[in-house]
Formats: C-alpha cells, structure tokens, sequence
C-alpha cells in the first residue's frame, strides 16, 4: 500500500472506533487506547493466517502421497484399518506400503525414500536423527487350528510344542529372537520347521494345518480359522514405534501421523 493509502485507513479506523490511535509527529508513536487494541489485532491475524493454512493443507491433501515402510508381521494388523479409515477422508491421497527387513527400511527411511517407517522393539538400527513415537504396545502368542483340539481349552506345557511342526519368522526378526530366549530359558530345544517372511503366509500355513505358528495376537484374531494356545509361560510384548524426519513432512504425512494420534491405536 501506498502511504497516503495507510493513512487514510488509519483515519477511516480511528473514526469508527472513536479515538485516536497515533500520535503523529517526526515519529509515528501508538497511543494507549492503540496499545490496548493491538493485542487483539494480533491475535484476528494470526487466527486468519491459520485459517488460510488450514485451507492451503486442504488443497493440498486433494492430492499428495505418503510412503510408509512396515514389516509385513506388523502390516498384517496394523495398517490396513487405519488405511481404509484414512481412505475414506482423503480419497485421493495416494498411500504407497513398502515391506521389507527392518534393516532395508531404515536405509530407505535414511535416504528420504519413505516418508514414515513403522517397527516394533527393540530398535536396534541408529535413530537419533528421528523423531520416535510409541503408537502401540502388542502381544505374541502360538496359533493352532481345529486340528489341533490337544492345545486348546487348557493350559499347554511349553515342552509340549516340541510335538508338533513349529512356524516361525525369520530367524532375524525381533519376535522370533524373543521366541528363542523364552525356550531356552525353559529349556526347551528351539527347532522350528519352518521359518517364513510373512505373517499372513504363517497364518496361511497354521490355517492349512501344516503347524503352530507364532503371530501377533491381533493377528491371530484376523483369522477365524486360527485359535491362541494358552501356554504356562509369559509371551513377548512388543512397543510399536512411528519414525519420520520431522523437517521433510509433506502436509499429507503429517495428516496422517495426526490421523494415528486421533485413533488411538
């Protein structure tokens, strides 16, 4: 604006509110009653300043996308909710689910290749350069199918497991590392028979009565083919971690990490 035009706002301002609220000389200097006003002007800015934020993120979520990398044994119980819940906000927000080892989505999380990675304890890779949320803590336990009635509807010896085809993650997960403490701390010989990728291929597997498999227990709870065994020994609990680079937030990602908070998950 030009100065005779803030001049003249000034006036038009000073006559409809009835005082003066410069005092005009060499220095342009504010009155009381301007001083008094000023906080209140302040805040109706800052207030129209977060509504056109707050409009600019609405049209930018029309379109965007998020990267999130997630082993798949946490995906299977996790992710696909809050995604489909996510979906029916922001329908054309693209959402692109990588699944890889820990190690391999640390690295991808490193080269800004994902915008959030999702694990679960312990975290054992270098995340002081991330901002690291507990979302979640779950439990693990041993699945068997109908099949199985001896496991079921009755408390079941570790020992016991021995007799029966064991599928496990992969020996280097932190679920079935877990699984090896707890046997040996029984002494229990730990001999799985199968060592498989994903949860929903264990599941799979444990459906098609090939064996017990170890899943998570809201897994398990996917299947209704698949039962928990109650076992006489404490299973693994497990932290569910957000990671992200906090500086490289896309207004999409940070509404969906906000999305998660709401949820409780």
């Amino acid at each position: 604006m030009t100065q005779p035009s803030v001049s003249y706002n000034i006036k038009k301002l000073e006559d409809e509110l009835g005082v003066t609220l410069f005092e005009r000389g060499n220095n342009l200097l504010m009155t009381p009653a301007a001083e008094e006003l000023l906080p209140y002007v302040e805040e109706a800015l800052n207030s129209l300043r977060n509504g056109e934020r707050k409009i600019n993120d609405l049209i930018n979520l029309k379109k965007g996308q998020i990267t999130i990398g997630i082993p798949s044994h946490i995906g299977v119980f996790l992710l696909t909710d809050i995604i489909k819940k996510f979906s029916k906000s922001y329908p054309n927000i693209r959402i692109e689910v990588i699944c890889k080892s820990t190690k391999e989505l640390f690295r991808l999380l490193n080269m800004n290749e994902l915008d959030i990675l999702i694990d679960c304890s312990p975290l054992e890779e270098n995340i002081s350069e991330f901002v690291v949320k507990k979302i979640a803590r779950e439990k693990c336990a041993l699945a068997c199918n109908r099949k199985n009635a001896q496991l079921l509807n009755r408390t079941v010896e570790l020992k016991e497991i021995v007799n029966h085809p064991l599928i496990v993650p992969l020996e280097t997960s932190s679920s079935t590392k877990s699984l090896v403490k707890i046997f040996k701390k029984y002494n229990v010989p730990f001999e799985p028979s199968y060592t498989v990728a994903t949860s929903d291929m264990i599941a799979e597997m444990v459906e098609q009565e090939i064996g017990i498999g170890f899943l998570f227990e809201k897994t398990i709870e996917k299947y209704p083919n698949l039962y928990k065994i109650d076992l006489n020994c404490k299973f693994p609990e497990f932290d569910i971690f957000l990671l992200y680079k906090d500086s490289l937030l896309s207004t999409a990602t940070q509404e969906f990490i906000t999305f998660m908070n709401k949820k409780n998950i």
